[in-house]
């Protein structure tokens, strides 16, 4: 698929997870194709978008995820039944083994898959004004350990919404319930104050220049055994 290229990954991230960075081209003719693998629903979504540029990162976000899923599945990707949980998180039919997330931001869009367990994903550009949200984001102990500011946030937030991407949660009332500290490889340590949650693990994804992106995962009891390294 043009535009759209397989990232590297964290060695200490799973295997069973890849990611693909999507690069949009709006001057292309490639929309009038993808607009045909669309649902009926994905269609009437797509032309609730009241900006042509929303719009079409929907349709060319949502085919891309059909194709990478249809390869998987072993389906054409116009039959793929996408179904959407209660607060709105995209999930095939039960018994799939195959989880899925996506996010957009500008130019680009990050889509995940993962077999080893729920998967949450964000890009957001880094210039984005962060002014008084603060308050609203940060836990107790990320105020007391005093590790993130205005000039990282944005990788903070990214974090933070791929964690509540991976668990199926809404966004901004459980923020501040999240803690996120950086491990010494790389990786994220999460904790959260809901007994009821999942385990959650979380690493840095590559972006674009002044983008930055995040991948979660709820923990699975299986071995976590780790990646390859990656070869070109």
């Amino acid at each position: 698929m043009k535009h759209l290229k397989c990232l590297q990954l964290p060695e200490t991230m799973p295997i069973g997870v890849d990611v693909w960075l999507l690069e949009f081209d709006f001057d292309s003719n490639q929309l009038a194709v993808d607009w045909t693998l669309l649902s009926a629903e994905e269609k009437a979504r797509a032309l609730r978008f009241r900006q042509l540029r929303d719009r079409e990162r929907f349709i060319t976000t949502r085919a891309a995820l059909r194709r990478l899923l249809a390869e998987c599945v072993m389906a054409p990707p116009q039959t793929l039944r996408i179904e959407t949980n209660s607060f709105g998180k995209p999930c095939l039919p039960a018994n799939s083994g195959i989880e899925f997330n996506v996010s957009h931001a500008d130019n680009f869009a990050l889509i995940a898959l993962s077999t080893h367990g729920e998967v949450g994903i964000d890009i957001e550009q880094c210039h984005r004004d962060v002014a008084d949200l603060e308050a609203h984001v940060l836990s107790s102990v990320e105020r007391a350990w005093r590790i993130w500011s205005s000039k990282n946030f944005i990788e903070l937030w990214v974090v933070k919404e791929s964690v509540l991407k991976a668990l199926g949660f809404g966004i901004a009332e459980y923020l501040p319930a999240i803690t996120v500290l950086p491990n010494h490889d790389g990786s994220y340590c999460i904790t959260h104050d809901q007994t009821e949650w999942a385990e959650v693990h979380a690493w840095p994804i590559s972006a674009p220049i002044h983008y930055a992106a995040a991948l979660a995962l709820t923990h699975k009891n299986q071995s976590l055994a780790k990646r390859q390294p990656f070869l070109s």
